[in-house]
């Protein structure tokens, strides 16, 4: 938690029983499950290894993501690199920190910093 501190980003809490809060880790979790987990029939815990280990390359490196335009983030990451300088204070920037907003404090006076 220190290092968030030191970038300047800000943590949104999720409440509980509220999956919409983090929509884009609900629909990894979603397809995970459907696509890996309810597929597969595990011996142990190695076999479970390999398999996740397979779906997450393919997931990763192979697969095109609807975000990315249909591109896989391979493919995604090779067009982004060379249509921008990567400059970490640069406005648009792929890796500059994001900061985020809990939608509850998000029409709070105090927060009116965070874009």
């Amino acid at each position: 938690m220190k290092w968030l501190t030191q970038a300047n980003i800000d943590t949104a809490h999720i409440d509980p029983g509220k999956p919409w809060q983090n929509g884009t880790n609900e629909s990894f979790n979603g397809k995970f499950r459907d696509e890996c987990l309810s597929m597969e029939w595990f011996r142990n815990r190695i076999d479970a290894k390999i398999t996740i280990e397979q779906f997450r390359r393919q997931y990763n490196e192979i697969r095109p993501h609807s975000s990315l335009g249909q591109l896989t983030p391979l493919e995604f990451k090779q067009k982004l690199s060379s249509t921008k300088t990567l400059e970490p204070d640069r406005p648009g920037c792929a890796f500059r920190p994001r900061r985020t907003v809990d939608p509850v404090m998000a029409d709070s006076p105090e927060r009116s910093d965070v874009s």
